[in-house]
Order: structure tokens, then C-alpha cells, then sequence
């Protein structure tokens, strides 16, 4: 293998949303030996940097499920923006459905309502951070949705229009949460009967709509193309049905061991759990048999 591509969240970051010191040593142990490494998420790039810099992690990000790629140095190389025309269809539709959404242009992501979107990261916190006390709970939340908001640069506005109607703004991808599952079907299948998008969903209750570009697969074998590496030459790993194209085009997919049984059903290969420092294990069973080959 000459490429490794991970994931971030529920694949390289633990339960507190950090890369652990197992998996950061593993990845520079695999660039010291020659093979790239690329992250590959549906953060944004600013929010990805801050946590690749606090790990000591110099890489090249795909961003926003494969909206944009920058290399190493933080210089934009790919870019795969919607189309106004498709985001005002998807608007449409989460409007008359009530499901919070926000915009994710390369000027950081527009939103309507803070208060909302600090509800449904209540909710869900109450799922992934089960393992902490109320309190405990209450706290990381709150400090995760600030940073969160600073990273991403985050914007609240009163309405969507002006960024509808702004030619020279590239929205790069819809994301979308909600905690009603009704509402959250009801919007993908009707997201699903528009044409020319990438929808994918990363965890309960969030839908997240790229132009047919925007996706991991064709992103990484994009920047695996430019470095002359084969599809057959790259280890991907993921938890998220927003992870299956890489998962399928590289020659080694490897599932997470806490991805939905649904991704695992059609994913062989699978490593431990996030919180058990699946990345690192995966890497390490690689870089042994690449030991054995020298």
C-alpha cells in the first residue's frame, strides 16, 4: 500500500474528538516509512487543521465528504462546489420539512438559528457521550459547539437568500441534522429524486448533500492519481455510509468497528472500534507486512 486514507469522526478522533496518542504515533510511523496519508472527512478544512496541529500531523485534507482537497501546506488543489441552482432545490425541501441545516460555503458555514443547532447537539451528545456524567455531558457539549463555531467560522443570519443569490460564493456542501427520524427520512428520500448530488449520512438523523463530485471515493482517487498511486494501492478506513465510496474504490477498505452493521455487511475488512485505536491497528497489521516484504 502506498496511500492510507482515514476518516476523522468515529474513525481517527476518540470519544472526546481528539486523535489519540496510539493512532498519532501510528500515522507518523507510516509516513516515516514512506506511505502518504491523507484524511479524508466531512469536517471543513479549518476545523480539521486545528485538531491535525494540536496532534502534530502535517497531511493533505479532504474536506466537507470531497467537496475541496488541500495539500500539506494548506493550498487549495480540488474543489467541488453545488451548483445554486441544486442548493436552492435542496433548501426548498429542508424548509418545508422543519430540519435544521446549514450551509457550508468557503467562507465558513451559515446558519439560521444557534440555539437550534446547540438543541440537536444536546440530543446527540446524550447518545455519544453516554459514558460521562450529566454535568460532564453538559459541559463538553457546550465547549465542543463553541470550538465547533470558531474553528468553522460559523456564521448566524436571518435568512439564506443573499448566499442563494451570491455567484462568487461556492457552497460546497448542505449539512443537515435532525433528531426526529420521521422527518429525517422523509427528507432524504425526497433529496434522493433530485439529480447530480452525493448523498450520504454519517451518523442518526444527518443527511449531508455534495455536488456528484463531492465525495470521498472520487476525491481520493483524484489526489491518489496525481501522486501516480493505484486505486489497488490505497488503505481507506471509515465508520459512516458518507465514507463508502473510498471504502468500495480503494483495494483495501477497512470498517471501523463501531460503524452501523449496515456498513460492516458490505465491508469485509474491519479493525477495532475508534475508542480502542482502530486506525492505529490497521496501520501497524500494514506496516508489519510491509516489514516482512523488505
Amino acid at each position: 500500500m502506498k496511500l492510507i486514507a482515514s476518516d476523522m469522526d468515529g474513525t481517527l478522533l476518540n470519544k472526546y474528538w481528539r486523535i489519540s496518542e496510539e493512532n498519532r504515533q501510528a500515522v507518523l510511523d507510516a509516513q516515516a516509512a514512506g506511505i502518504h496519508f491523507v484524511i479524508a472527512t466531512g469536517r471543513p478544512y479549518t476545523n480539521v487543521n486545528v485538531i491535525l496541529e494540536e496532534a502534530g500531523i502535517s497531511c493533505p485534507v479532504i474536506s466537507l465528504n470531497g467537496a475541496q482537497t488541500h495539500d500539506a501546506n494548506g493550498r487549495l488543489i480540488a474543489s467541488q462546489p453545488l451548483t445554486k441552482q441544486q442548493v436552492r432545490a435542496v433548501h426548498n425541501i429542508l424548509v418545508e420539512e422543519d430540519m435544521y441545516f446549514e450551509l457550508m460555503t468557503d467562507i465558513g458555514a451559515i446558519s439560521l438559528s444557534y440555539d437550534r443547532y446547540v438543541d440537536i447537539m444536546n440530543f446527540h451528545g446524550e447518545i455519544e457521550l453516554s459514558h460521562l456524567s450529566q454535568q460532564e455531558r453538559q459541559d463538553t457539549i457546550l465547549r465542543m459547539c463553541e470550538e465547533r463555531i470558531r474553528n468553522e467560522r460559523c456564521q448566524f443570519v436571518d435568512s439564506f437568500e443573499s448566499y442563494l443569490e451570491n455567484e462568487q460564493l461556492d457552497i460546497l456542501k448542505v449539512f443537515a441534522l435532525t433528531k426526529d427520524e420521521e422527518c429525517f427520512k422523509r427528507c432524504d428520500a425526497r433529496v434522493r429524486e433530485l439529480t447530480g448530488l452525493a448523498i450520504s449520512s454519517s451518523a442518526f438523523g444527518n443527511l449531508e448533500i455534495n455536488a456528484e463530485r463531492g465525495n470521498k471515493g472520487y476525491a481520493v482517487m483524484q489526489y491518489a492519481a496525481s501522486l501516480g498511486i493505484e486505486p489497488a494501492e490505497i488503505m481507506a478506513m471509515g465508520d459512516g455510509f458518507n465514507d463508502l465510496t473510498m471504502l468500495q474504490m480503494a483495494g483495501r477498505g477497512i470498517v471501523m468497528g463501531n460503524a452501523p452493521q449496515a456498513l460492516k455487511d458490505l465491508i469485509p475488512l474491519q479493525t477495532k472500534k475508534n475508542t480502542e485505536h482502530g486506525v492505529a491497528h490497521a496501520i501497524r497489521e500494514l506496516l508489519a507486512t510491509v516489514d516482512v516484504v523488505r
